[in-house]
C-alpha cells in the first residue's frame, strides 16, 4: 500500500521523564501543554485552565490584527508619500483620498483573502504529514522508532535511554506520531481548525487592515491637501505606528520600546523611499502627469 501523502499537526511537547534513583519507578511522561504529570502535580484549577485557553486564543487573533494594521498603515502611508512627493504643495486631498481609499479597500480584501489561503493551507499540509506519519507508523514501526532514536541521541541522550523513552512512546501509537510531528518535522498544531476559525483570522486580517490604513487619510478627510495636511498625516501615521509596535513588543516579549521604534523606523523607510521614487520620476518626466492626462 502506498503512503498516502498529506496532513499533519503535532500535539503539544511531551517528554519522557526517568528516575535513576529509583530503578524501579515508572517513566513518567510529562505533558508541558498545561497538565503536567499526574504522578506529580495535582490538576490545575479550572479558572487556571479557562485562563489559559482565553490567552492563547485571544493571543492569535492579537497577532492577526497587529500585523494587519501594520501593514494597512505603512502601504496606506507610502501611497500619501507618494502623492506628496510627486505632486508637492499642489497635491490636493481629494486626489489622495481617491488613490488611497482605493489602495486601501484592494489591499485589504488581498490580505484578508491571503491570510484565508494561507490558514487553510497550512492546516491541509498539517493533515497530510500527519496522515504520511501515521501510514509509516503502521507499516514501519521499527524505521519510524529508529528515527526517533537518531533525533533524541542527536540531541545528547544516550543510545540506551533514547531506546527506553522511544519504547514507551510506541506504545501509543498516536502519541508517538504527536511527538514525531514535532520532533522530525518541527510542526505544531492539530490541523483541524475550523472553516470558521480560518474566516475569522482572515476577517480580523482585513478589518485591522483598512482601520489602522485609513489612519494616514484623516488629515485629508476635511478636505484640505498641501504641505498642511501631509505634515499631520505624518504625525498621526508616526504616533500610531509607534503605539502598534509597541503592542507588537509586548505580544511577542522582543521589548516594547524597541519593537516601537523599530517600527517608526520602518515606517519612516518605507515612506522616504515611496516618496523618494516619486519626487525622481517627477523630475525625470517633468510637468503636471494630472493636466498632462487631461490634455490628452
Amino acid at each position: 500500500m502506498d503512503p498516502p501523502y498529506g496532513a499533519p499537526p503535532p500535539s503539544p511537547q511531551q517528554f519522557v521523564d526517568t528516575n535513576d534513583d529509583d530503578k524501579n519507578t515508572e517513566p513518567m511522561i510529562m505533558n508541558l501543554g498545561g497538565t503536567g504529570s499526574r504522578h506529580h502535580h495535582p490538576p490545575a484549577p479550572a479558572e487556571l485552565r479557562k485562563a489559559q485557553e482565553a490567552h492563547s486564543s485571544s493571543g492569535g487573533y492579537a497577532r492577526v490584527m497587529v500585523f494587519g494594521g501594520l501593514d494597512g498603515i505603512i502601504t496606506t502611508f507610502a501611497v500619501v508619500a507618494a502623492a506628496a512627493g510627486g505632486l508637492g504643495s499642489d497635491v490636493s486631498a481629494h486626489l489622495v483620498l481617491i488613490f488611497g481609499v482605493a489602495n486601501l479597500i484592494a489591499d485589504g480584501f488581498s490580505m484578508g483573502f491571503g491570510e484565508f489561503i494561507s490558514g487553510r493551507t497550512e492546516q491541509d499540509f498539517i493533515k497530510s504529514e500527519r496522515k504520511r506519519e501515521e501510514w509509516e507508523m503502521d507499516n514501519f514501526p521499527e524505521g519510524e522508532k529508529e528515527e526517533m532514536i537518531e533525533i533524541y541521541t542527536g540531541k545528547g541522550l544516550a543510545r540506551e535511554d533514547a531506546q527506553q523513552v522511544v519504547d514507551l512512546l510506541a506504545s501509543t501509537p498516536s502519541l508517538f506520531v504527536d511527538i514525531m510531528m514535532v520532533e522530525e518535522l518541527g510542526l505544531v498544531g492539530e490541523g483541524d481548525d475550523s472553516m470558521v476559525d480560518t474566516l475569522k483570522n482572515a476577517a480580523v486580517m482585513f478589518g485591522s487592515f483598512m482601520l489602522f490604513g485609513a489612519v494616514p487619510l484623516l488629515a485629508y478627510a476635511p478636505g484640505k491637501g498641501g504641505i498642511g495636511a501631509f505634515m499631520v498625516s505624518i504625525g498621526l501615521t508616526l504616533t500610531t505606528l509607534f503605539l502598534l509596535g509597541c503592542v507588537k513588543g509586548k505580544l511577542t516579549s522582543s521589548g516594547i520600546l524597541k519593537s516601537g521604534l523599530l517600527m517608526l523606523l520602518n515606517g519612516g523607510i518605507a515612506a522616504a523611499i515611496s516618496y523618494g521614487a516619486a519626487a525622481l520620476i517627477d523630475v525625470i518626466f517633468g510637468g503636471d502627469p494630472l493636466s498632462e492626462d487631461c490634455d490628452a
